[in-house]
């Protein structure tokens, strides 16, 4: 059996600010102190790991078009299409470097 790659701490690599529910750090930091990991490797251990499910149960999926959403609601709602409506106004955000 071909264990997964792990993270390697001595590679070149990114900070990145990273804000969490307090019910997630609690599990993360279990999860550290059981595996002797430390609070930074075990988040990035979860991420290089869970990747790929999330990839997996994600990839594909798309919006309803205005069609579907009424035949999913079956009742327009004017309030949620001005929401539609200024939100497709808006302009698109600068991608991150």
């Amino acid at each position: 059996m071909r264990l997964p790659f792990m993270y390697d701490s001595s590679m070149k690599s990114i900070t990145y600010p990273l804000s969490m529910p307090e019910d997630l750090y609690g599990e993360v930091k279990r999860t550290a102190e059981k595996t002797g990991l430390s609070m930074a490797d075990a988040i990035r251990q979860s991420v290089k790991l869970g990747l790929p499910k999330l990839e997996q149960e994600l990839s594909g999926l798309k919006p309803l078009s205005k069609e579907e959403c009424r035949k999913a609601w079956e009742v327009p709602n004017a309030e949620f299409d001005a929401l539609e409506h200024h939100c497709a106004s808006l302009p698109e955000p600068e991608p991150e470097e």
